[in-house]
């Protein structure tokens, strides 16, 4: 049935479809691409969500994900880019970046010479001026003395974006750029899509800075080349996905990929009361779907187009209902789980301590759809505290496969004495302390959820743990002390014995870290470490909490094996929690970490780094192969464990005791005396190990292939040269 309602929605939609289809041949993006081959990448650029009848990409990643977007707004236009930085020095002296920012100046404003202001970027104002573009900067109440507004919609206040729109739509021309994904981190409980103010204003021009991380085409950067195809917009994908839902085998695995990402993209950041988009979206949506529940034994994957989209407006649609209005999704069965059915609910009053900030663990867990009441005492009304339902920090919009539900947790800013909360998915609850205040502890009563397993070192019982409180019903239980909490599947911990043992050892694992840091062991909150059926980005990561695969979770609450065969990914991931930027330069992100993986092992294990992963025969063969191939520093910077030889060589030289050394001086450096790119990172590296250890490590570094500044090698000349025994290796 549903397939008959699109092929005749397809032909309602086919006039649309064609009126883009032309846009690839039109001079639009002829002029704005002229004399582009490609632009540079400045770290990772956003994508932005095109979804309007006369919008387009521009520049596109591999995966079909817009970089740089154009638009036609009545009599103005618009071209946007997925990062601040392609405006920087070095973004925009790189490749053909600033040939294509000179199209696009030209392109908004309809003129070869055309007026620039310019918000906030000195630089680029310097930069236009000297190619004879008429260039000032502007506070953003000015635009409308100029012909090309470069930045600044962003900062506009409310009163000034609808001046602005005007401007626009009576031929005004905008540059702007922004990051979407960068914003969602630093404001993790508000949306993209109604939050961002950037995103407020550029929704009504068929555009918005979406929340995903690109992939550069090649080295660095985009290829201009092929120029978006019009399945980039997602206001006519949805067209051609209704053409080919007959039969979908018509459809390519390019396609597929394409067609996936851009329409969850915009299902997921297009605002609800969008008018341009979201009306053909539910259109489509509106026959019979059989909406499936994605687990990991039956996924829905990124060809399930249609189950995607479903789920995602099914997320979108119930964040906005009221607590009273909100049900049971029927995935939450599946994952975070629910309570047996029967289990009751509790009243409980719990006292949270805000001058530690971050979230604060209650032993509560909310089943799906079930409303709970959040009390505060009127003393705590406005100290910006909020209430959290869910452990993991995961979503997953952007993944080609989803074995859970892509969002399941959502927060609630308590402003009242009375909060009432629900949510589709269900979840641990905390409190979360935003701000530190030092005036003492908050009483905070939850009012229907359920007690969950939760063992605190010093204050839980062992006879209470063993006899009662890890057999309680809730699905997800927390273990914890005031360095360590660890979130698992309430399961994991049906059998665990010594709960005091495994925290104890978790404890000793953070003091170690602090150790080889240089760092004080006390903490000023914990450590958490979180499990899920899947992550958003690698096999585990860093964070607070360090995100795990819930395949690993046994081992996570398991005391003989982090002592007796340690966990290489757990004290790794530690370990980036602990790393110095001054310290570790590009290409040893992921090899200075495995400094404090080393010592964990060693000390909490009493495995030896000359008996560990580094005595492995593959690791050996790496290491001579790069000194028979000439030892390239590019193929260091790309290889961790072949540069973590580079280390280990010193470790098992000079001991421990010389890294502690060295790293307790970056503590004491004044903000001038810090390493300010990587040239000085790595020279002052190998000068302050060199004099640590009473060793001039030049040579090592150089037959390492690793760049030292000359004057810096010359300054531990005096020391007496020091290298390995047989080192550099012979064939």
């Amino acid at each position: 049935m549903l397939i008959f309602a699109l092929v005749f929605l397809f032909f309602q939609l086919m006039l649309n479809f064609s009126s883009y289809a032309d846009m690839d041949k039109n001079s639009d993006l002829k002029t704005l691409t002229v004399g582009v081959n490609q632009i540079s990448s400045p770290g990772i650029p956003g994508n932005i969500s095109v979804f309007g009848p006369n919008t387009f990409g521009v520049i596109q990643d591999k995966k079909g994900q817009v970089v740089v977007a154009g638009a036609k707004y009545h009599t103005g236009r618009v071209l946007l880019w997925g990062h601040d930085g392609f405006f920087n020095k070095d973004s925009i002296e790189s490749a053909d970046t600033g040939r294509l920012l000179i199209n696009s100046i030209k392109w908004t404003g309809r003129k070869p010479k055309p007026k620039v202001g310019v918000v906030n970027n000195p630089y680029l104002v310097s930069y236009l001026n000297n190619l004879g573009f008429q260039t000032k900067s502007i506070k953003i109440d000015n635009f409308a003395a100029v012909d090309v507004l470069i930045g600044g919609v962003e900062k506009a206040s409310k009163n000034q974006q609808i001046k602005i729109i005007h401007w626009l739509k009576q031929g005004g021309a905008i540059i702007d750029s922004a990051t979407g994904w960068g914003w969602q981190q630093l404001n993790p409980d508000q949306q993209l899509s109604t939050d961002f103010t950037g995103n407020v204003f550029y929704a009504s021009v068929g555009l918005v800075f979406a929340n995903g991380f690109t992939s550069d085409t090649i080295q660095d950067g985009f290829l201009a080349q092929p120029l978006p195809s019009y399945s980039t917009n997602a206001y006519f994908a949805l067209d051609s996905l209704v053409q080919k839902a007959a039969d979908q085998s018509k459809i390519s695995n390019q396609e597929i990929l394409i067609l996936s990402n851009i329409l969850t993209t915009a299902a997921n950041c297009v605002p609800i009361g969008d008018q341009i988009f979201r009306p053909k979206l539910e259109k489509v949506l509106g026959g019979d779907i059989n909406q499936q529940n994605p687990s990991p034994d039956e996924p829905i994957t990124e060809r399930d187009i249609l189950q995607r989209l479903a789920m995602s407006e099914e997320i979108r649609q119930s964040r906005r209902l009221a607590a009273k209005d909100i049900k049971a999704h029927s995935s939450a069965k599946i994952f975070p789980g629910i309570s047996p059915a029967g289990t009751p609910s509790i009243k409980r009053s719990v006292k949270v301590d805000t001058s530690i900030v971050g979230w604060h663990s209650l032993g509560l867990f909310a089943d799906a759809g079930q409303m709970i009441h959040v009390h505060l005492p009127p003393t705590a009304v406005g100290k910006k505290i909020k209430v959290r339902m869910g452990s993991t920090t995961c979503k997953l919009w952007n993944k080609s496969v989803w074995n859970r539900a892509p969002e399941i947790t959502n927060e609630w800013p308590l402003t009242q004495p009375e909060t009432k909360i629900a949510s589709s998915f269900g979840g641990l609850i905390y409190i979360v302390v935003t701000e530190a205040t030092h005036d003492g502890s908050i009483t905070v009563t939850i009012d229907g959820a359920v007690e969950s397993p939760y063992y605190k070192l010093g204050q839980t019982s062992l006879q209470d743990w063993v006899q009662r409180v890890r057999y309680l019903p809730a699905p997800w239980a927390e273990l914890a002390s005031d360095k360590v909490i660890l979130t698992v599947p309430a399961t994991e911990v049906r059998e665990l014995d010594n709960p005091k043992l495994l925290m104890q050892t978790w404890d000793r694992v953070l003091d170690l870290s602090a150790d080889l840091a240089v760092l004080p062991k006390t903490r000023d909150y914990p450590q958490r470490y979180c499990a899920d059926v899947q992550l958003c980005a690698g096999w585990m990561h860093a964070g607070n909490p360090i995100m795990i695969p819930s395949v690993t979770a046994k081992n996570l609450v398991a005391s003989n094996h982090l002592i007796n065969e340690g966990n290489w990914g757990f004290y790794h991931e530690t370990g980036h929690m602990f790393q110095n930027p001054d310290w570790t330069f590009e290409g040893t992100g992921e090899v200075t970490v495995n400094l404090f993986t080393m010592y964990i092992l060693d000390k909490l294990c009493n495995i030896k780094p000359e008996a560990g992963r580094m005595a492995q025969p593959d690791i050996e063969r790496q290491y001579r192969v790069y000194f028979k191939e000439g030892s390239q520093f590019e193929q260091w910077k790309s290889n961790p464990f072949l540069a973590l030889y580079m280390y280990y060589q010193l470790q098992q030289e000079f001991g421990w005791e010389a890294f502690k050394n060295v790293f307790a001086q970056y503590h004491e450096l004044s903000p001038g005396q810090r390493p300010k790119n990587d040239q000085e990172k790595r020279d002052q590296w190998m000068v302050r190990f060199s004099k640590v250890v009473k060793q001039n490590l030049g040579p090592f570094f150089q037959l390492w292939g690793i760049p030292i500044s000359e004057s810096l090698q010359e300054s531990v000349s005096n020391l007496p040269i020091w290298l390995p025994i047989g080192f550099p290796p012979k064939e």
